[in-house]
């Protein structure tokens, strides 16, 4: 059975959309270009040179053949290193990891020995003349973008310049960086996204009826700096800006970070949205009672007996603990769920031997909503069962939970595993049972 579960789908993705880019450089050497390509490579071959240089402007791009006209393979940020393999006509031949592995020529004049560092930069903003400062501020800027000095020193020298509007459009940027606010896109509906690993990726957009449909591919919800409400254990937790959308048209999500953090996290994983689901804030894991595992063991019992499997390897599933990178065991939380009380939501994953030699695993999944009576017992309120195998396979887990609707009981959203990527599921109460409404938002590998 393929592995599939997030902490390893989503550095998968990225090395996806690596290879993309590097498909899509290659791409660029074809057709007239070809030969000109052939001919600066072979010329580098025949006079090497090894070393490292970093990037000193901005942004420096790097290009299939070594000229200006000559297409584009990726931008490279200020600071990076570059491993150098030629040098020719003013141009070197180089590989970099920023922000993608990557390699093709840059302008030699945009690289020097030592990577510009705050330090270095400060000391050429005093000493430069004042026509230059812009240009030393923008450096600045690129290489620290969550520094407040960098962006006023920026403004100051804009402003000296006369330049009225570049100032205004600089203290904006510096705004959006320093102080992000969530925002909701003009004619865009209202939309839930999921933040697994420092991405986000659009899950469903939420009809004025309340209903819930796939997000529209077409759509770019992406623009870099936009700001999202972030979401964890049910309550408001910051806001979820984007640094970029770099992945966007490949994997459909992008590059986030939580505010106040300066980077993506590995460990950001939430919900956002563009509108201010809740203003509660998120509440801590809680213990998940002695009555209530025991009756989400009974319920995950039903819901394998009912795919016909033997109680010897239903006790084994109970008995498991949670393997992420498998995807499989048993695992329970526990969460007060608002005018609904205490709920408990258990599910479980496992791998069935193959019935014979000729035959594959097969994967059964159970889930269970419980519900305390009031009495210091729990109801199954929900559940669900399954068995797959190969391209069907299914194992829903439980992700978060986000109070959609304004109800004052939160929606139950698992992620589906699945054979190449995973969906979402959207549960909601309704007559005191969990229905699912809502199944989709996939992001493959």
């Amino acid at each position: 059975m393929p592995q599939h579960r997030s902490p390893s789908l989503f550095p998968r993705r990225r090395l996806l959309a690596a290879t993309l880019l590097l498909a899509a450089a290659s791409a660029a050497h074809a057709g007239p270009a070809d030969d000109e390509y052939a001919a600066a490579v072979a010329s580098c071959k025949a006079a090497p040179k090894s070393g490292t240089r970093y990037v000193a402007v901005t942004g420096a791009f790097m290009r299939p053949v070594p000229r200006a006209d000559g297409g584009l393979v990726a931008r490279i940020p200020i600071a990076s290193p570059v491993q150098i393999e030629c040098e020719r006509d003013g141009w070197v031949r180089a590989s970099a990891e920023q922000p993608a592995p990557s390699i093709g020529w840059i302008r030699a004049d945009l690289l020097q020995a030592k990577a510009p560092t705050l330090a270095s930069l400060n000391a050429d903003y005093a000493a430069a003349a004042p026509d230059q400062r812009k240009t030393v501020a923008e450096r600045l800027v690129a290489l620290a973008p969550y520094q407040a000095r960098g962006h006023q020193q920026l403004i100051d020298a804009l402003t000296a310049a006369g330049d009225a509007e570049g100032a205004r459009k600089a203290a904006a940027i510096r705004d959006r960086l320093l102080d992000p606010k969530p925002e909701r896109l003009s004619g865009e509906p209202k939309l839930l996204f999921v933040v697994e690993r420092g991405y986000v990726a659009p899950v469903a957009r939420i009809g004025e009826d309340g209903r819930y449909q796939e997000a529209d591919a077409g759509a770019r919800y992406f623009p870099p700096l936009r700001g999202l409400y972030f979401f964890r254990n049910g309550g408001a937790d910051g806001v979820a800006q984007v640094l970029d959308e770099a992945l966007s048209d490949v994997t459909g999500e992008a590059h986030v970070r939580i505010a106040p953090a300066t980077a993506r996290s590995e460990q950001a994983r939430g919900l956002a949205s563009n509108f201010a689901a809740t203003a509660a804030k998120p509440a801590a894991a809680a213990a998940v009672p002695a009555a209530a595992r025991k009756a989400a063991e009974d319920a995950l019992r039903a819901g394998l007996r009912q795919q016909k499997v033997e109680r010897a390897q239903i006790e084994r599933a109970l008995k498991a603990k949670p393997d992420h990178e498998r995807d499989l065991g048993l695992e329970l939380h526990s969460f007060d769920a608002g005018s609904a009380g205490p709920v408990t939501v258990a599910t479980v994953v496992w791998n069935l031997p193959p019935a014979g030699p000729d035959q594959g695993e097969t994967s059964v999944a159970a889930s269970a909503i419980l519900e305390g009576d009031g009495k210091g017992g729990y109801r199954v309120a929900g559940s669900q069962s399954d068995s797959s195998a190969g391209d069907a396979l299914e194992t829903p887990r439980f992700f978060e939970r986000l109070d959609l609707d304004g109800d004052s009981v939160p929606e139950l959203i698992f992620q589906v595993g699945q054979y190449e990527g995973v969906n979402y599921q959207i549960w909601s109460r309704k007559s005191g049972q969990w229905k699912r409404v809502y199944q989709g938002g996939y992001v493959g590998v």
